[in-house]
């Protein structure tokens, strides 16, 4: 934060003498705040928000552009667009060097400006396989190395649900730890996407079906080969189809998460082989993209409005990289049934011998293993390349597949997604009929290239830029009915949103023993059923509003947080406390160096968990919150005592 010199925060985070001193915070129950805690959002208008990155042709962005250079259409009709800002963050700012923080002890002191748009790892277990999976998670690690502060980024796993691995955070050493967790970085096996082991067992089936007899014909009739081979199809699609649903509900799942922070979020989503579910529609007034299925079709629209809502791109990037051609790869295994040159080159050495020699294939010209199984391969690959770019284009993103270079694919996503302009407007016809509307937008004669979604459905409950979460919802109408009775801090503490920083401070999180003085271990952790942490904090205290009073004491409440996530972002612990301050001046002078100190504990069972804390002071209504892994929490000596 610009306000907050280097020198003031050095003395901030050194100071350390007064730990000991802390008075504990009593749990007084809910928070009892101003009319004016709960954040009221209210939207009458219809706006469709539009991002757009503009590349020259070498691919560098434009920036500079006017309202006036755009012209935006819906349908074919122009727009008259009532909101336009440019953002450009291709130049990182510089970052303050900062003193290095005492183990255990976290701040979300940041000398970066908040980004305007943020970027989020998406690794596909769902639709990708173990193989590949192995090479994405190596390369995302390889471009976490390397990764300067600045870039805000979380990380996510999809799996048959969404799992959460990293919260939003600039720095990439934390993203790394998080990544390369033992119970996170574990190869996944997908269990709804067919591999190579399944194919070749089909293939024995169907090959040993299709044997020559001594009598001229083959082992099964050609009926019950046929019949074999629809049925392997049917269950293909099948599974293609439950694969679908799963994919659609889990970025429905990401979008909801990802609603509720402000500005851009490039969605970096490592993939293979999305169900080849969708084509695309053709005439000016088709649906941008057309479903086989009518549940997937419903599914896929209102998944599309939430990705508008939410201002998310997808980038897919093809996990396989520049791979080999299956056939010629060691666990292929050709069915035992194929044992003669012809039926795997299908080249005929002399056609006239077909009958006599046993060496030619009886069917001329037949496409033997080798063509046959390449050209599938070569098929399939293309389908799910199609998909990737069916999904990219209709989110406003960009497809990558064809390169090893994975790593260099993530930096680039950053870098040119971070220069971008933003355009709304209130859509001429306001009917939500459900239809498709088409948007186009240009700039000056065209010799740009634009990025944007290419469009949204009319569907009122989704319209894009328009909606608000029912979470926030929920939380207006419970604010309505009871004045003063819903938590400040709720809308600020959900598992991995943007730490806040309007009031800086920071925390010392450590084990607590139990039986402990002064502690509230419970027989749980006696017994190693779970662990107490106790957290310090120093609050900084330019960051408050206290009253003077006529005694020479300040004055002030805050609301005090701490919740424990686990990898799902459900709720395993929580702790809120009101905390009424009277200070006294010469305690007051101390705080102006070290800042306002408090001390809570909160107990957590075993597991992968995060802890998030959050301050709230009541006067100005400002905000700070902090998220830690508690996985990064180290044994200490004063613990183990």
């Amino acid at each position: 934060m610009a306000r907050l010199n280097l020198s003031l925060f050095t003395v901030f985070i050194v100071a350390g003498p007064f730990w000991g001193q802390i008075p504990t915070v009593a749990n007084q129950g809910p928070a009892t705040s101003a009319e004016a805690s709960v954040q009221t959002l209210r939207t009458t208008s219809r706006a469709v928000l539009v991002d757009v990155i503009v590349s020259d042709r070498k691919g560098k962005p434009v920036t500079g552009l006017k309202p006036g250079d755009f012209t935006l259409t819906e349908q074919g009709e122009t727009q008259t667009v009532s909101f336009f800002e440019e953002h450009t963050g291709s130049v990182p700012a510089a970052a303050a060097e900062l003193p290095k923080l005492p183990l255990n002890t976290y701040s979300n002191f940041s000398s970066l400006p908040a980004p305007d748009s943020v970027n989020v790892l998406l690794l596909d277990s769902v639709n990708t396989r173990m193989e590949s999976q192995s090479f994405v998670h190596s390369q995302a690690m390889k471009f976490l190395k390397s990764a300067k502060p600045g870039s805000r980024m979380a990380i996510f796993t999809m799996g048959l649900g969404l799992h959460f691995i990293q919260g939003f955070t600039d720095d990439p050493a934390l993203l790394m730890a998080a990544l390369n967790n033992k119970k996170n970085n574990e190869v996944e096996s997908s269990m709804m996407i067919k591999g190579q082991d399944e194919s070749n067992a089909q293939a024995e089936v169907v090959g040993m079906m299709q044997a020559p007899t001594p009598a001229g014909g083959t082992t099964a009739s050609p009926e019950m080969i046929n019949a074999l081979k629809e049925f392997f199809a049917e269950q293909d699609t099948s599974q293609n189809f439950d694969r679908g649903f799963v994919t659609l509900a889990n970025l429905q799942r990401l979008a909801t998460f990802l609603t509720a922070f402000p500005g851009r979020k490039n969605v970096i989503w490592f993939t293979e082989s999305i169900p080849p579910f969708l084509s695309i529609g053709n005439g000016p007034d088709a649906l941008a993209t057309m479903a086989s299925d009518p549940g997937l079709e419903t599914e896929y629209k209102k998944t599309m409005n939430m990705l508008a809502a939410a201002r998310m791109a997808l980038y897919p990037v093809d996990a396989r990289g520049v791979a080999t051609t299956g056939f010629y790869q060691a666990d292929n295994k050709l069915p035992s049934t194929i044992s003669r040159p012809y039926q795997i080159t299908g080249v005929d050495s002399d056609p006239t011998q077909i009958g006599k020699d046993p060496t030619v294939s009886p069917t001329p010209n037949a496409p033997g293993a080798q063509v046959s199984n390449v050209s599938d391969e070569t098929t399939k690959r293309n389908s799910d390349q199609m998909m990737q770019e069916i999904f990219a284009q209709d989110s406003g993103g960009k497809a990558f597949a064809n390169t090893n270079g994975l790593s260099q694919v993530i930096d680039n996503i950053s870098r040119a997604s971070s220069d971008f302009y933003t355009l709304s407007y209130t859509p001429i016809n306001a009917k939500m009929d459900g239809g498709f509307r088409k948007i186009e937008v240009k700039v000056g004669d065209g010799k740009y290239a634009l990025s944007y979604r290419r469009g949204y459905f009319a569907l009122d409950s989704d319209l894009p830029g328009a909606a608000i979460t029912e979470r926030n919802q929920q939380i207006q109408k419970l604010a309505a009915q009871n004045r003063g009775a819903v938590d400040p801090l709720l809308a600020f503490m959900d598992l991995g949103m943007p730490q806040s920083t309007q009031i800086i401070y920071r925390t010392r999180i450590q084990a607590v023993p139990a039986g402990a003085a002064g502690s509230s271990a419970t027989n749980d952790a006696a017994k190693g059923q779970q662990t107490t942490y106790g957290v310090d904090f120093l609050v900084d205290l330019d960051d408050l509003d206290l009253k003077l009073n006529s005694d020479g004491n300040h004055e002030g409440k805050l609301n005090i947080s701490l919740i424990v996530y686990d990898r799902y972002g459900k709720i395993v612990s929580r702790k809120d406390h009101l905390v009424g301050l009277s200070i006294k001046p010469d305690v007051y002078s101390v705080f102006q160096n070290t800042g306002v100190q408090l001390h809570a504990e909160i107990g957590a069972p075993k597991g992968n968990l995060w802890l998030r804390t959050g301050v709230y002071d009541q006067a100005s209504k400002k905000v700070g919150t902090l998220e830690v892994p508690l996985s990064a929490i180290k044994a200490t000596e004063a613990a183990g005592q």
